[in-house]
């Protein structure tokens, strides 16, 4: 399928899903609910929404549920992004498994892009207006006196019947995450429950009232075995250093090099993989002879787990780092997933709960260090003077009840909705087809992208070629004149290429003519790259899209690439930036004569 299909696609899909829409809120009214009711006793009734997108958001939810039951409240929970539209969860739940597993590089560019204030108010407006007033039957029927919501478009959609009096009872977010991202903070809603001043800083500079809170975990961390029968339980010896690696339910992150770094500290290890069967059968077969790594799948004993270690190793945070901090155990943050986990690992270290190791060499020593005793791993601090959610919820409830749901008012404007939403799906598939993207993407998260913002006065030289005659030539020429020089090369071109301690090589993607490529020739550019390290043995560092780099470019980049911005210049002398020679079609002795003229350009220069 091509990128402009997926295009027309996006569009109709938006138009359709409208137009539902509009039928079913013109179709029928939500009666209002007086008269609520609940058990003698009973403080009031919390209705907790939440999402299966990962496992934290549930887990999150289990956790409060647990503790406002021992208060004496009275809770239902339900599935919220689900009752808004089970094909918007389908999509999230399955897009988002596959960007952790598959490109988690994309997470960075929908980070970005709804980084900003205004991002993030785009995304609530479209999705409170298309999905809000489907939650108004799961309230109607379960008429609670509060709602908590655990995830971020289900905060969204609460913040919509707020703010237009549809739901007439008290809304909250609890947000697990350190990291607080603008589009998890709602202004609309009545409160954000935070876990440390530094989240509650980000929470309210995106418009939020917050109120810091000791997050709550399961209940069965805190009838934990202690760490002689955990590790007993567990096989492991009474003594030595017990390293735990976890990537959440889904199994994300580079677990296999942190699995890597723990075991070669000499110390024992346990990787806990969860639903992600395939990463568990591929680490057990690579550590298969290492008597001190267990690997573990999808497991209901995570607190004994985490009695039994000395430290556990993260790559996201939410529910299992609250469930470590509460056990005092020492979190190291190791390369975490791209936007959010990296905005999270920054925050806990901020706030004294993580320490984030940068780099497998750096792991390595930490865990080397602390496995010999030569070092003591910091236990997470806590704010000990932070209320329970039980507490911080009580001043929002009134003594008067009040109908929960109000009747649709009488007349109904649906077309701002339409025009924003179509706004929003446009400004967002130009970001994600257009250059100004990866400019975004580059500025805002401090992505290193060769090319965008160069050094003044520095020109980077590249040249692209398909002919492997000429990219011997060329290796040659660049080698003789003792220049540093990135060969781009499509998988004929590569087939000319050696390897050469000073040259550094970069995978082309395949022209596409003047249409954009689609998603099957940009996936060609991940075999291009396994050849040109077949012939090369060197596996290539760059990504040169075609036409032109875009985020849509960036999402199938072959794996540990980093995508280029080249420099367009339209003059003889050469502007500082990545400049990139197109060699395409010509001779050995024609691109030599290119590449020589160029240089000679830029020495003059």
């Amino acid at each position: 399928m091509s990128a402009y299909s997926i295009i027309v696609l996006a569009f109709l899909f938006l138009l359709v899903w409208t137009g539902l829409s509009i039928y079913v809120r013109l179709a029928g009214e939500e009666r209002s609910e007086d008269g609520q009711t609940f058990p003698a006793g009973s403080k009031g009734k919390v209705l907790i929404l939440t999402a299966a997108v990962g496992g934290g958001h549930e887990a999150a939810g289990r956790a409060v549920r647990a503790e406002l039951e021992c208060a004496g409240y009275t809770v239902t929970m339900a599935d919220g992004l689900r009752t808004m539209s089970r094909i918007l969860d389908l999509a999230l739940v399955r897009g988002y498994r596959r960007q952790v597993r598959g490109v988690p590089r994309t997470l960075s560019a929908v980070f970005a892009l709804t980084s900003r204030r205004a991002g993030a108010a785009a995304i609530r407006i479209l999705v409170g207006s298309l999905f809000a007033r489907r939650l108004l039957a799961t309230l109607s029927k379960e008429r609670p006196d509060l709602v908590v919501s655990t995830y971020p478009l289900v905060t969204s959609a609460l913040g919509r019947l707020r703010k237009n009096g549809r739901l007439r009872v008290p809304a909250i977010a609890v947000i697990a995450d350190y990291g607080v991202h603008p589009l998890w903070v709602d202004p609309r809603v009545d409160l954000h429950l935070v876990v440390s001043r530094p989240s509650a800083e980000l929470a309210e500079s995106a418009g939020g009232i917050t109120s810091l809170v000791r997050m709550p975990v399961a209940p069965a961390l805190r009838g934990a075995p202690s760490r002689e029968e955990a590790r007993s339980a567990l096989g492991l010896s009474r003594e030595g250093f017990v390293i735990l690696i976890v990537g959440g339910a889904w199994g994300i992150g580079n677990l296999q090099e942190a699995a890597r770094c723990a075991a070669g500290s000499g110390a024992s290890t346990i990787v806990v993989t969860g639903s992600n069967t395939a990463l568990q059968r591929r680490l057990a077969a690579e550590f298969a002879r290492e008597e001190n790594v267990q690997v573990l799948g999808w497991r209901d004993d995570l607190p004994v787990l985490m009695a039994a270690a000395d430290c556990l190793i993260q790559n996201a945070g939410g529910m299992t780092c609250i469930e470590a901090i509460e056990n005092h155990l020492p979190i190291v943050m190791f390369d975490p997933i791209p936007g959010h986990g990296e905005l999270n690992a920054s925050i806990m270290e901020r706030a004294g709960a993580a320490s984030w190791v940068h780099g497998a060499e750096a792991l390595g020593a930490l865990l080397r260090s602390a496995s010999r005793q030569e070092i003591s791993l910091r236990a997470p601090q806590t704010e000990p003077s932070a209320p329970t959610i039980s507490d911080a919820i009580t001043p929002l409830l009134g003594d008067t009840p009040q109908p929960v749901v109000a009747r649709r008012p009488s007349s109904l404007s649906l077309r701002p909705a339409l025009l924003t939403g179509v706004a929003v799906l446009a400004s967002f598939l130009w970001l994600v087809f257009a250059p100004p993207g990866v400019a975004l993407a580059a500025r805002e998260l401090h992505l290193r992208v060769p090319g965008y913002a160069p050094s003044p006065g520095k020109i980077s030289l590249g040249i692209r070629v398909d002919n492997p005659a000429t990219a011997a030539a060329l290796e040659r020429s660049a080698l003789r004149e003792r220049v540093p020089l990135t060969i781009f090369a499509t998988s004929q071109g590569a087939k000319g290429l050696h390897p050469a301690a000073d040259l550094e090589f970069g995978v082309v993607e395949e022209p596409a003519g003047d249409r954009l490529p689609s998603l099957s020739e940009r996936r060609k550019a991940r075999t291009t790259a396994a050849e040109v390290q077949r012939d090369t043995g060197t596996y290539p560092n760059y990504f040169l899209a075609s036409p032109r780099p875009d985020l849509a470019a960036l999402a199938e980049a072959p794996p540990h690439t980093r995508m280029v911005m080249p420099e367009r210049t339209s003059g003889d002398q050469p502007r500082p930036g990545l400049l990139v020679l197109d060699a395409s079609d010509l001779g050995p002795d024609a691109a030599r004569d290119q590449f020589l003229l160029t240089l000679q350009k830029i020495r003059d220069g």
